[in-house]
């Protein structure tokens, strides 16, 4: 009863995750991830219709809910591309990835199904039953490497992110990280139940059950944060190196020859001492304007204070100054705290008020980057301060 219960209330949840989903109406990547969460209400109906040995519901579950890793894999990664690109470069390829479902569909999904609601293909059926589990291995192990893709590029967004913005705690992907981490542990332990059973005895309960207890412990904690995940805008020369790095896999080999070759960078055709300018002249603007002081600045606005494009700063911290623009700016912001508190009248101000005159967005990522930068508290720091103070 209890496992009925937990099936029938993941279903419920899924089902009200994708009517808000569909509802909201806010763009392709949402589409996608409702199509994620519709295949997975079929999976569970599997588990609830063999529990219950309903045969019409076991495959509807089947033709709908089958070869799950070879549907989700796929819109795992293209979900997560969405966020960074328009939908008109990420449906074909899409299409293009799911061949392997399609097949498996036509070849196994469609006449089990109807071997199971109707009692055709019983022959077909049962030669299927006897190599499921290697069926499953394979599925798994297609699903593992989109897991593994989607994960390098949910590390390249937040490394190109860094270089773009001076604040990254909002949006910053860290639920499809855990999305992701969680799904590799189901796949791995669904893989070593199919290993087990190919080596010893069925056990008589379906094992399997447990894996899709697992699934909706995972999204109950993780699935509604896609429903608040906003686009992730890059600029566009980002873009293009975190689209083409994270697509080794499926490359021509005219692309793979393209992508290797050296990186046109636009500072090469300046001298060492323009490059010095460059940077005298950044960090008088961050000395006398102090932009830093604005909590959402960006790579762009820094850029055109300085007025040169994007690119050329991205490539003077990058390549000339050994940084990315969040620890940049963050080094700015740490400083100006440090001043703050070092003077003596410091004690009329709340450290979180301090921090956030001096760009910092919240008090989390203020304490983390100030001790990252510093080695201690901000409280401690200002402890120091006052007992220096106080010795004087």
């Amino acid at each position: 009863m209890f496992v009925d219960f937990i099936l029938i209330a993941g279903m419920s949840l899924l089902f009200l995750l994708v009517v808000f989903l569909l509802k909201s109406n806010t763009g392709f990547s949402k589409k996608l991830l409702s199509v994620f969460f519709i295949n997975s209400i079929f999976f569970l109906l599997y588990y609830y219709a063999y529990l219950h040995k309903s045969r019409p519901l076991g495959g509807l579950a089947i033709l709908f809910g089958s070869g799950s890793g070879f549907l989700l894999g796929p819109f795992l990664l293209f979900y997560i591309r969405s966020l960074i690109q328009p939908a008109n470069k990420a449906i074909k390829p899409l299409l293009v990835h799911l061949t392997p479902f399609y097949i498996y569909w036509v070849a196994i999904s469609l006449p089990v199904a109807l071997s199971m609601v109707f009692g055709l293909f019983r022959g077909y059926h049962n030669e299927y039953v006897q190599i499921a589990d290697y069926i499953n291995l394979i599925e798994n192990t297609y699903f593992l490497a989109y897991i593994w893709t989607s994960f390098q590029l949910v590390e390249s967004i937040r490394k190109a992110r860094e270089q773009t913005y001076s604040f990254v705690e909002s949006s910053n992907l860290k639920w499809i990280s855990y999305l992701i981490i969680g799904l590799f542990c189901i796949v791995i332990v669904d893989s070593f139940f199919s290993v087990y059973e190919l080596i010893f005895p069925r056990i008589p309960w379906n094992i399997g059950t447990l894996i899709a207890v697992a699934l909706i412990l995972l999204y109950c904690v993780l699935g509604y944060k896609g429903m608040f995940q906003s686009q992730i805008l890059l600029p566009n020369f980002l873009l293009e190196e975190q689209t083409t790095g994270n697509q080794k896999p499926i490359k021509s080999s005219k692309v793979e020859a393209e992508s290797s070759m050296k990186p046109v960078r636009q500072l090469d055709v300046f001298t060492p001492q323009e490059i010095e300018g460059f940077k005298r002249k950044l960090n008088q603007v961050l000395i006398t304007k102090k932009p830093y002081l604005d909590e959402s600045l960006s790579l762009s606005q820094l850029a055109e204070k300085l007025e040169i494009t994007d690119k050329k700063l991205s490539e003077l911290l990058n390549q000339h100054l050994n940084t990315n623009f969040y620890n940049f700016i963050n080094e700015y912001r740490v400083a100006e705290v440090k001043e703050k508190l070092i003077k003596k009248d410091n004690e009329k101000h709340t450290l979180l008020s301090i921090a956030y005159d001096c760009g910092f967005q919240s008090k989390t990522s203020f304490n983390r980057v100030f001790k990252q930068k510093t080695g201690v508290s901000p409280s401690k720091f200002r402890q120091l301060q006052e007992k220096d103070n106080y010795s004087e």
